[in-house]
């Protein structure tokens, strides 16, 4: 039997752990409290709703925080001051990777103290209630102390079918009905009644007939046809060079940052086709717009 209390337990105890990675800090996880939630769920100003999915269960919980409390976890990520009122694009786009983060690291959690396989959890932000498994739910809260300025706290959703999945019966099983007994008379004891053989029908062998065909057209007797996708519209990005960075470094970026490419300023530029390698190339300037010349088709990756 599954033991709710200890499977809401870890999957704070998961979320603290995230907490904790993302703004280097000590975190302290209570235990969940039932408060069960019979409506359904709202999304507000106010609330953060991250809808998991567990494919290996087929259940997929909600989590719920508090709009100010994931504020204030990204004011500490970013090193800023505790007023969190105005937040721009690149601060609203790091609130929903961390809420997408710490929900899946919940359900990651579940699904490893079910038993259950982690491939394919995901969780993201949720702006849509339709979205959202219907009411009525079995609701655990808690929080997370992390560090001495902020507690956030957490509800997790759990709606009837998820339930069913995750708490198992005590009670054992109905006995499946056992067919009435056989009565066996002395004389079938004796002499097992022998079944008649079917007859065996002698069945003669037919040539297969196959019905003639003719051989198909080859591509370049019937035409290639390649007038019809002419016009499909395709997407030609010319990459300079990649690098990678943590999310720290990134929201720390502002006017005049600079970083480091992977490639030298002698080097080739890639040429793709819908995220396809097709080409390699030098910038030029053509009526004072940047261009590419190409030096190389159809490389490959390694060169």
């Amino acid at each position: 039997m599954a033991d709710i209390q200890q499977l809401t337990d870890a999957m704070l105890e998961a979320a603290g752990t995230v907490l904790g990675r993302l703004v280097e800090q000590p975190v302290a996880a209570s235990a969940a409290m039932r408060n069960d939630h019979e409506g359904s769920i709202k999304i507000d100003a106010g609330t953060l709703v991250a809808c998991a999915e567990i494919p290996s269960l087929g259940i997929k919980p909600v989590v719920r925080f508090q709009n100010d409390d994931i504020a204030k976890i990204v004011q500490m990520m970013l090193g800023g001051a505790d007023d969190a009122a105005e937040m721009g694009a690149m601060q609203l786009s790091i609130v929903s990777e961390t809420v997408s983060q710490i929900a899946a690291a919940m359900a990651e959690e579940l699904a490893k103290n079910m038993g259950a396989a982690t491939e394919g959890v995901r969780a993201e932000l949720c702006t849509d209630a339709t979205n959202l498994p219907a009411p009525p739910f079995a609701s655990f809260e808690g929080t997370v102390q992390v560090g001495v300025e902020a507690a956030p706290q957490i509800i997790i959703d759990f709606d009837g079918i998820a339930m069913s999945k995750l708490v198992h019966d005590d009670t054992p099983e109905a006995a499946e009905p056992q067919p009435p007994p056989v009565m066996v008379s002395a004389r079938s004891a004796v002499e097992p009644a022998v079944e008649p053989r079917p007859s065996v029908v002698e069945a003669k062998a037919q040539p297969v007939a196959f019905t003639p065909m003719s051989p198909t057209q080859s591509r370049a007797q019937a035409g290639n046809n390649l007038d019809l996708v002419h016009d499909v519209p395709l997407q030609i990005s010319a990459v300079l060079g990649k690098t990678a960075l943590t999310l720290r470094d990134v929201v720390t970026l502002q006017s005049g940052s600079v970083f480091e490419l992977d490639k030298l300023s002698t080097d080739p530029i890639d040429l793709y086709v819908n995220n396809i390698l097709i080409a390699r190339g030098e910038v030029v300037v053509v009526d004072d717009k940047f261009a590419v010349k190409i030096s190389e088709l159809n490389p490959t990756v390694e060169s």
